[in-house]
């Protein structure tokens, strides 16, 4: 009999443990410590007093009181599963204060007629010109040569205007024609004949009239095929807007000043005459995308081929100008050749390969020293080329297809003491060898 009552109340003691853990878990609130123990006392004395029933206990909001389950209940319960809180299934009902999606309208599709869009193109440069205007100035200089003229356009608040070199080459007098009329005279700060850029300041600006540098724009992603838009004072005929397209890019110029070349130029259709030197190349949001600098023309008159150097250039030339009064390029010391036909067939290159092919290498330079090697010949007079110079494929990983390549990426990425490392194809095999830039001599 006592064995019979103590199954019953271990029994009971299960039940009643199950059942607090299922009610702690569903309550949304802790009960208190007191009320649990009340009611483990009162179910406890409840089981051992009752013999023909049991009582479980359920959790409620505040009582924690028990409730009373018949005898019959309890044994048809216990053949059951009990099912706490956390059985349930998922509850897809959407609660909290995300905002339903909303589908977007469709754009609505505006037809234009081609009178629309010619209006809007005019409305377009229209007001480009009025807002860039401003930035461009009409230079004249006076020189034992005579009198000369030329373009620009405002670099900063400061008074600082960009044109070419050789717009105020040898000038003893410069003056500088605004939009509006102002006139000032302005000094040489200085110049880089490589490039055919140069710096001057406006002295004794009025106070009270603001300077509006001109927007500067990049060249490193300009495709040909996209709008050009040169502004300057060609003949003398001020503040003149011409446009056109970017024809080519990556152009290797002679600057006529320098036995270096200006790298990375830009060509353009659009009209390009005497007086446009030093004027800014805009693209079709009026940034600036170069410096207009020379024509290929035989009666010194636009033909459709004008040439810009790259504002990519001129953001790195300027601030040295004005900071240092030089700007001092990084230095390879080689003398290289485009990878052509005839040199792959003497050189017996395989007909994919394209590079820079190294004439000659300056004695005791950065390429001389680093061990890259010229044409073997290429130091005797009126001697053929044996062609056992390396090729130049790579910089840093990336790859150089021409000689235009080369020197454009050493101009615009690379500064004099900087480590690179240049991919040479030697031997039909390419190899890889770490090469210190050296400063390029100060030679005109």
């Amino acid at each position: 009999m006592n064995t019979l009552n103590n199954l019953k109340k271990l029994f009971a003691g299960g039940l009643i443990s199950l059942t607090l853990v299922a009610a702690v878990a569903c309550s949304s609130s802790v009960e208190p410590a007191e009320n649990l123990i009340a009611a483990i006392e009162a179910s406890t004395q409840q089981v051992s007093n009752g013999a023909s029933s049991t009582v479980i206990p359920t959790s409620t909001e505040s009582t924690g009181s028990a409730t009373e389950v018949s005898s019959t209940e309890s044994a048809n319960s216990s053949t059951e599963p009990i099912q706490a809180a956390f059985d349930s299934g998922p509850d897809d009902t959407s609660i909290g204060d995300a905002i339903p999606e909303v589908s977007e309208p469709a754009p609505e599709v505006v037809q234009l007629t081609p009178a629309e869009i010619v209006t809007a193109q005019e409305d377009h440069l229209a007001n480009l010109y009025e807002d860039t205007v401003q930035s461009v100035v009409f230079i004249v200089t006076t020189s034992v040569q005579g009198v000369g003229s030329g373009s620009g356009f405002v670099w900063d608040e400061d008074g600082h205007i960009v044109t070419n070199y050789h717009v105020i080459q040898g000038a003893n007098l410069v003056t500088v024609k605004f939009f509006n009329g102002r006139e000032y005279r302005a000094d040489v700060v200085a110049f880089d004949p490589a490039a055919d850029l140069a710096v001057i300041k406006l002295i004794d600006v009025d106070s009270e009239y603001d300077l509006i540098p001109i927007k500067i724009g990049t060249s490193s992603d300009l495709r040909p095929g996209e709008t050009a838009i040169a502004l300057g004072n060609p003949f003398g005929e001020e503040f003149t807007m011409t446009t056109g397209i970017v024809s080519a890019v990556t152009r290797t110029l002679e600057s006529g000043f320098s036995r270096y070349s200006i790298p990375a130029v830009i060509q353009t259709d659009a009209s390009i005459n005497p007086g446009n030197s030093g004027g800014p190349l805009l693209d079709k949001d009026g940034a600036v995308i170069g410096v207009n600098t020379q024509i290929i023309s035989e009666t010194r008159q636009s033909s459709g081929v004008g040439f810009a150097v790259p504002v990519d250039l001129v953001s790195r030339v300027i601030p040295s100008l004005i900071e240092f009064g030089e700007h001092t390029y990084a230095f390879m010391g080689i003398t290289g050749s485009e990878v052509n036909l005839v040199l792959r067939e003497n050189a017996g290159l395989d007909g994919d390969v394209v590079g820079a092919y190294v004439n000659s290498v300056t004695t005791n330079g950065p390429a001389d020293s680093a061990g890259i090697r010229g044409d073997s010949t290429a130091a005797q007079f009126n001697t053929p080329p044996t062609y056992d110079g390396d090729v130049i494929v790579s910089i840093n990983s990336i790859r150089m297809d021409s000689m235009d390549n080369l020197i454009g990426y050493l101009a615009l990425n690379t500064a004099p003491g900087d480590d690179i490392v240049v991919g040479v194809l030697r031997d039909g095999v390419e190899i890889a060898i770490p090469l210190t830039l050296g400063a390029r001599p100060n030679v005109s």
